[in-house]
């Protein structure tokens, strides 16, 4: 069981709360009844994770129950005693808020998410530097569940376009044979140098059916579906488009998906990637000086270098909304800032070559 409620756990923090953080803020811009929904939701998952976890981890869930407290009147209504989360019963299944929609959703997304982390990993480019576009093979109600969530997929690989496509041939995936050979060697005895030989020199239409049949000769000799491992790859030379400006793929495979993720630098999204920087800066920094999320406070920028002539005042001009749906408010010139301002924070910020001061300051 505890094994099961820590995957819970993971799922509620990695995924629940880190993707609907906006939501919960209240800046999704869904409106007031959106924010509540997403709050009570979590509201309910961590009543139910308290008191299944109580037997087990007793001191922290009693003390983020008397947190939750306040908040769960109806749920606690009928209890004998709720002074203690002990003091409750342990949770029943609630078979009517299972829908097996939503989670093949959510499954559908993770396994892309997942797959494009592994990309990215495989060239070591961050999460933040933005690419252009990423390809999503799959079937069709496969790629109907991603579609339904694009915006998350797009926001956390931090990628401009996805491509949604159930075309293999159209990016050349081929189909490829692997083989545990000492177990094989083990079967075929003699045979297995025939096989190996042989192997190189199947079609991808053998090997389809062979996917399909689970059996297939090869130079005469009959294999079973437990005897070949079939994978898709992408070829090498297909990984770097023959066109300089073309894609550059990076690929990553799944059972149930195939991600293609285009790692070809675009000096266009370099912008992007620098206000999403600046972001991340300022939200490090709202943390440090002890600021809550809903306090709102003057954020204020000046250039200290720009070797590069970074035009860093239309950049931050023609991205306002970012900064603005991200921090709930604008980024400012320094010297065009508030008077009177009282500075609660301000660091130097290198970002490449680019060093700016940010300033956090509350009148």
């Amino acid at each position: 069981m505890v094994p099961r409620l820590l995957l819970v756990i993971d799922n509620l923090t990695n995924w629940y709360i880190r993707f609907n953080r906006k939501r919960l803020k209240g800046q999704a811009g869904l409106g007031v009844e959106d924010t509540k929904e997403a709050l009570n939701t979590l509201l309910l998952v961590l009543f139910t994770a308290v008191r299944a976890l109580a037997p087990f981890t007793p001191f922290i869930t009693e003390h983020i129950y008397g947190l939750l407290k306040p908040y769960l009147a109806a749920y606690v209504a009928d209890a004998r005693d709720s002074r203690s989360v002990h003091f409750l019963s342990f949770p029943t299944v609630q078979q009517e808020l299972f829908d097996e929609a939503t989670e093949r959703r959510v499954a559908a997304m993770q396994n892309v998410i997942n797959l494009g982390r592994i990309a990215r990993e495989k060239r070591n480019i961050s999460v933040r530097v933005p690419l252009l576009s990423m390809v999503v093979i799959a079937d069709a109600q496969h790629l109907s569940d991603v579609e339904s969530l694009e915006s998350y997929v797009k926001e956390e690989l931090n990628v401009r376009d996805l491509i949604l496509t159930s075309d293999e041939t159209k990016y050349d995936i081929k189909l490829e044979a692997r083989v545990d050979w000492p177990t094989l060697g083990k079967k075929l005895k003699k045979n297995v140098k025939v096989v190996k030989d042989a192997l190189p020199k199947l079609t991808q239409d053998q090997l389809k059916a062979y996917v399909r049949d689970g059996k297939i000769s090869v130079a005469g000799i009959e294999l079973e579906d437990t005897d070949l491992t079939i994978v898709r790859v992408l070829p090498e030379d297909k990984a770097t488009s023959k066109d300089k400006d073309g894609p550059q793929f990076e690929a990553a495979f799944s059972n149930d998906a195939i991600v293609l993720l285009d790692v070809a630098p675009h000096p266009e999204l370099l912008n992007d990637g620098l206000a999403r920087d600046l972001v991340n800066r300022l939200q490090r920094m709202r943390k440090k000086a002890g600021l809550v999320p809903t306090d709102d406070i003057h954020m204020q920028y000046s250039v200290l270098a720009n070797p590069d002539e970074v035009e860093i005042d239309s950049l931050i001009a023609t991205r306002q909304p970012v900064f603005e749906t991200s921090l709930r408010g604008p980024l400012e010139p320094l010297a065009g800032g508030a008077k009177g301002a009282t500075t609660l924070l301000e660091e130097e910020q290198a970002v490449g070559n680019l060093v700016l001061m940010l300033r956090l300051a509350k009148v």
